[in-house]
């Protein structure tokens, strides 16, 4: 009888140790693939360089992502992930768990965030949105590979949308911006119209960040950029507003007033004949396709409606009385 107590006590212990392995490890699975987030906003947590398992159980635990750091920590080791892991940063959203973090980490599938340089805007504008942008390293020195022939950065940077990698150089997004504008300066410049007025490229950029600012509507960007080609022709100051604004900088409140336009400056159109030394802003495709594309025209001024659209006028004349129309709102 003692022996057979025995066996079945042993029996016993047995399915118990296997239960308790068996809850043991379904413990552990609900543990890593329960949503460490159930609602609400993403987190954001960073893996730094040389960082440890444990130095990842911590941190997800002091965030309240984890309820054990020790649970956590066996179970990585478990899986085999603890000498996986790759610097950076990570997103963590609503129902994910923490095996997906874990994979995330592994694989080095970092964050990655939108940077919109806008058509128009500055190279100051640009400057700001760098030094805002989240997880984005930013130092002034990431300009330092502009070619010292050109006389800023300005212009030199296709507006566009691009992703970067959160917790990375904005050298990269810099030199990526400035490879794909001279790619598609280099594509409308070698198909240009013949006898444009333009002998280098970079005058070909000028030219198309102007009527980035000038144009509000597509549409009217080729025509714009015919007027300018007129006007350069006839060796007319072309009085562009735009590069007015831009030589005022800071001065400028919101309205141009007639005084502005004797500010002396090169990039006074009023008072210097010719194109401005450099780009008054950031141009997008289309811009740098009508400046290499004009539509043919006898136009030399234009006056804008009120509404974004332009009235384009062949004569002084015609220009003075659309002038006088729109401006006094009779119309």
């Amino acid at each position: 009888m003692s022996s057979g107590r025995a066996i079945l006590s042993l029996r016993v212990l047995l399915v118990l140790a296997i239960v308790l392995a068996v809850l043991a490890a379904w413990r552990g699975y609900l543990f890593l693939h329960q949503p460490m987030i159930e609602q609400g906003d993403p987190v954001i947590v960073e893996v730094k360089a040389n960082s440890s398992a444990n130095a990842l159980a911590t941190l997800l635990y002091e965030k309240k992502l984890i309820s054990s750091r020790r649970m956590f920590l066996y179970l990585v080791k478990w899986t085999g992930q603890a000498g996986q892991l790759k610097t950076g940063v990570y997103q963590i959203s609503p129902g994910q768990s923490a095996q997906q973090l874990l994979d995330k980490i592994v694989a080095g599938d970092v964050l990655q965030l939108p940077f919109r340089i806008i058509e128009g805007s500055t190279l100051a504008q640009v400057r700001a949105n760098l030094q805002t942008a989240p997880w984005l390293q930013y130092s002034e020195r990431d300009w330092s590979f502009i070619p010292i022939s050109y006389p800023s950065a300005e212009g030199l940077l296709l507006a566009d949308t691009y992703a970067y990698n959160a917790g990375s150089a904005a050298l990269n997004l810099l030199k990526n911006a400035n490879a794909k504008l001279m790619q598609e300066l280099d594509k409308n410049w070698l198909d240009r119209n013949p006898d444009l007025p333009y002998k280098t490229p970079y005058e070909l950029l000028v030219v198309a960040s102007i009527l980035e600012k000038e144009a509000s509507l597509p549409a009217e960007r080729e025509l714009i950029s015919g007027v300018v080609v007129n006007r350069l022709q006839k060796n007319m100051p072309l009085q562009m507003d735009p590069t007015v604004i831009y030589a005022l900088g800071s001065l400028y409140n919101g309205k141009l007033h007639h005084s502005d336009l004797s500010i002396d400056s090169p990039y006074n159109t009023y008072r210097y004949r010719g194109l401005p030394p450099a780009p008054i802003a950031m141009v997008g495709k289309s811009s740098l396709f009508a400046a290499a594309h004009p539509k043919s025209s006898k136009y030399l001024y234009f006056v804008a409606k009120g509404d974004g659209t332009h009235v384009f006028s062949e004569t002084y004349a015609e220009q003075r009385e659309a002038v006088t129309r729109y401006l006094s709102g009779n119309h």
